[in-house]
């Protein structure tokens, strides 16, 4: 059963030797306004950008709550050395429905070396097998060609485009809805690393 994730730790998972994904905490407030206000790391993201330190604060404490009120779970991306954070990784879910929507950033200084995808790989074993998710959603725009090129390479199908679907800045923005179920991923699942190192698009 799904709420079965919800009765245990937080759980923490090994991306390789030199990162890992953990809970979120208000410790990241200052790593995560860092590069997360960065005008490339924010092109596409159809959500407000905090402006301040508080603001960046708060949004690290509802991230870090969705475990806690039983509605998804997000990752730190993390050095395992500092543990300074670089990246995060959520899951948005519909338990009744045991579907998630994923969602990721990262900061500009680790593009185009393979780590997101190495990190969503490893969320998405988790999911399949230790959450029993039937159905991982991605949302992105259109012209996020890079993150719609990650999610295909990961196993994802385009299935349409969603009109007037997100609402920022008081104007609707159409999305596209990519999405991969268990089925679809189990030869993923089981590639090598050196398959995975070979991913080294734009992240």
């Amino acid at each position: 059963m799904i709420i079965d994730f919800y009765l245990k730790p937080f759980p923490t998972i090994d991306v390789d030797d030199q990162y890992y994904l953990r809970e979120q905490t208000i410790e990241d407030t200052a790593a995560f306004f860092e590069y997360y206000t960065h005008p490339e790391v924010g092109r596409y993201i159809l959500a407000t950008i905090p402006k301040s330190l508080a603001d960046a604060s708060a949004e690290i404490h509802y991230c870090r709550n969705l475990f806690y009120q039983r509605q998804g779970a997000y990752w730190t991306l993390a050095h395992k050395d500092n543990d300074k954070m670089v990246g995060a990784i959520g899951l948005y879910i519909n338990n009744h429905h045991h579907r998630a929507e994923i969602t990721y950033d990262l900061h500009r200084d680790y593009w185009r070396q393979g780590l997101m995808s190495r990190a969503i790989k490893r969320i998405m074993q988790h999911a399949f097998t230790q959450m029993d998710i039937h159905r991982i959603e991605a949302l992105t725009a259109l012209e996020n060609t890079a993150s719609m090129a990650i999610l295909k390479k990961l196993g994802y199908r385009h299935e349409g485009t969603l009109r007037n679907y997100r609402n920022f800045k008081n104007r609707p923005h159409d999305v596209e809805l990519l999405a991969t179920t268990p089925d679809q991923q189990l030869p993923l699942l089981q590639a090598t690393e050196d398959t995975l190192g070979q991913i080294s698009i734009l992240e």
